[in-house]
């Protein structure tokens, strides 16, 4: 690792180069022409931090490099002394990680003679870091505790390309293999990732519809229980008001739409009243996975 550190090969990764070219030039005005310490935050850390690093010998800064867990362990204090000091890492979410790793330092300030604090990231949800190159949306519909920004990339990349290998996830983010592979197994072992094959629907039918019906609680749950079963069926949801149950379905045409009323739903004496909406394929989800039977 010390010979990838020196061969400047961390410049050559995608999300290093984005770092570098957003907070770059900000982060040379902050050193100035005074001596500077880069310290990388954890395992994402350590290669934003690695690349910074090498960046800024490039151009003959005065910089030294440590790493740290946001409990200050691993740290090389000598590197702090009388110089102006950088945590760098992949992203900010819940603000955790970032409020105890610059108090490590700040505890430090006075005794190595620090002359300043900075903390840069790639992406920053909440708007504490220093420098950053870009920032999330401020509501998530997740719990922070549970991923990071890293686990939402990993996420976002398995979503949309689900074959993608491990080696070809981990060059867009910067991480090993192993550690990719280490992230999604515990991210399906704590209920979060769930990896399925699921259906295209544009290959299979052609039309949806939205079904609201009006009946008592006994016959909204029966329904619930059968609909559960139904390939043509992508969106169930109770609701309250006039109509207690809402459902999607995707379709052939639209006399299996008819067909499915008919049989599924007017059958039913206890049904009440519907209501129809007809139209094109969902824009979301293009695709689900349907019961076999």
């Amino acid at each position: 690792m010390l010979k990838d550190i020196k061969k400047n090969t961390f410049l050559n990764l995608k999300p290093i180069k984005k770092f570098v070219s957003g907070v770059g030039q900000d982060i040379k005005k902050y050193i100035g022409k005074n001596q500077a310490c880069i310290i990388g935050l954890g395992d994402d850390g350590f290669f934003y931090g690695t690349g910074l690093y090498q960046w800024l010998k490039k151009d003959n800064k005065k910089v030294e490099l440590t790493f740290m867990d946001d409990e200050g362990n691993g740290l090389e204090e000598d590197k702090l002394k009388g110089r102006k000091v950088l945590i760098v890492d992949n992203d900010i979410i819940s603000g955790k990680a970032y409020h105890k790793a610059v108090e490590v330092i700040r505890e430090k300030k006075e005794r190595l003679k620090i002359k300043d604090i900075k903390f840069a990231v790639l992406c920053d949800r909440i708007g504490l870091a220093d420098f950053v190159v870009e920032g999330y949306l401020t509501f998530v519909p997740w719990s922070l505790q549970k991923i990071d920004g890293l686990d939402l990339r990993i996420l976002q990349d398995l979503s949309q390309k689900g074959r993608e290998s491990f080696v070809e996830i981990a060059k867009e983010t910067g991480l090993s293999p192993v550690a990719i592979k280490n992230r999604v197994e515990k991210l399906i072992e704590e209920g979060v990732l769930k990896v399925q094959g699921v259906l295209n629907m544009e290959k299979f039918y052609s039309v949806s519809a939205q079904i609201e019906i009006e009946t008592d609680k006994k016959t909204v749950s029966d329904l619930i229980e059968k609909f559960k079963k139904s390939p043509l069926v992508y969106h169930l949801v109770k609701t309250s008001g006039r109509y207690n149950l809402i459902i999607g379905i995707a379709t052939p045409n639209l006399q299996t739409i008819e067909n499915f009323i008919t049989k599924e739903i007017r059958s039913n004496p206890v049904v009440r009243h519907i209501e129809v909406n007809v139209g094109e394929l969902p824009i979301i989800p293009k695709s689900w996975n349907p019961p076999i039977s």
